[in-house]
């Protein structure tokens, strides 16, 4: 990895968190002058560190992201189609095939017809035996 200065770090956290490079290369401290020229060099420069810290931001929120589907999948006041959802994405990240043949049946079920499959899914799959020190 190449030894980066202060500015460059700060430039690479707030670009991963913002995406836009000239306030990037503002806020990192670079003049507003020359800003929008300094961040074109930088994404360019230190594209891979970016793309390091962006992943390595995204990976330390999957944790909390989980933890709301879960709570999507628990509360009873979630409509089921949307529980259902939670569920599925829970599972793909997973690596669970949840779905071979997609057709879209949230409008097609009652709720009822939807809570029942959203039950099963659960009892089947048991995505609620996540230990608890794990889905923090």
């Amino acid at each position: 990895m190449k030894q980066l200065s202060e500015k460059q770090m700060l430039f690479i956290e707030h670009y991963s968190l913002t995406g836009n490079g000239t306030q990037s290369a503002i806020k990192a401290g670079y003049s507003e002058k020359s800003a929008r020229q300094q961040a074109h060099y930088l994404q360019k420069q230190l594209s891979s560190e970016i793309e390091t810290y962006t992943r390595e931001m995204l990976a330390s929120q999957a944790p909390i992201a989980i933890e709301k589907l879960r709570q999507l999948i628990s509360d009873p006041k979630i409509p089921a189609s949307t529980a259902l959802g939670a569920c599925n994405s829970i599972l793909d990240r997973t690596g669970y095939q949840t779905v071979i043949k997609h057709e879209e049946v949230t409008d097609q079920k009652s709720e009822e017809q939807l809570r029942a499959e959203l039950d099963y899914i659960l009892r089947n799959i048991a995505v609620n035996s996540i230990p608890e020190d794990k889905a923090h």
